[in-house]
């Protein structure tokens, strides 16, 4: 607003005024402003939107088996059937929607343990730094003294010849409770992209079938 000297009568000068004030300049702010009350681009750093983004946390792909096992490749180690030294025991891998610890979904494997061994998983590489566990929940039918099969972990870089039963965590058991529980396992000393696989190892001579879901990454 462009100001004005007034030497006149209170009336006049009222009507003066409501007058100059009609005349507004729009060539920039009033001259009488604050400065302080103008914004200032290179200022706005309490705006928590101008915050620098955290990188994300690394997640593995499909860690439910929602997408069936989009994302994880099969692996096996498996011996012979007994008498037909050219054909493995019987196998599988695959998902069901029968039952679940999250999700509607988990992962299903099998193997016929005629030969009492066998080794059966799925794997897929991720970005583990800044990771410290890795937990997958397991399933068993019943607590049983008899130990039938075990879960087999690893991660850490996948040997050129692929993965064999003897590069697996395969120190805890699976029948030693019944239902769904998690299983946990120290990456901590990992760094950069692994390979994370989960599964099972068969030690009886008998049909193991067994379930694995929620496979997750954790941080301290």
């Amino acid at each position: 607003m462009h100001r004005r000297t007034y030497a006149i009568g209170l009336g006049s000068a009222l009507a003066t005024g409501i007058a100059g004030c009609s005349q507004l300049s729009d060539d920039g702010p009033d001259e009488g402003a604050d400065p302080d009350e103008t914004t200032d681009p290179e200022n706005e750093t309490d705006d928590p939107n101008n915050s620098p983004e955290k990188p994300a946390q690394a997640t593995l792909h499909n860690p439910s088996f929602e997408e069936e096992l989009s994302g994880w490749t099969v692996g096996k180690d498996l011996p012979a059937t007994p008498g037909e030294e050219d054909e493995p025991v019987d196998h599988s891998a695959s998902t069901t929607a029968d039952d679940a610890s999250d999700g509607d979904r988990s992962l299903e494997l099998y193997i016929e343990g005629v030969a009492d061994d066998g080794t059966i998983w799925v794997e897929q590489s991720v970005d583990v730094t800044d990771v410290e566990t890795v937990t997958v929940d397991v399933y068993s039918r019943a607590n049983s003294a008899n130990r039938m099969s075990q879960v087999a972990f690893f991660a850490g870089e996948k040997p050129d010849d692929g993965l064999s039963e003897e590069d697996f965590n395969r120190e805890k058991d699976i029948e030693d409770h019944s239902g769904w529980k998690p299983y946990s396992y120290s990456v901590g000393e990992l760094e950069g992209d692994v390979t994370v696989a989960v599964g099972m190892n068969v030690v009886w001579e008998t049909e193991i079938t067994r379930r694995f879901d929620d496979v997750r990454l954790e941080t301290a």
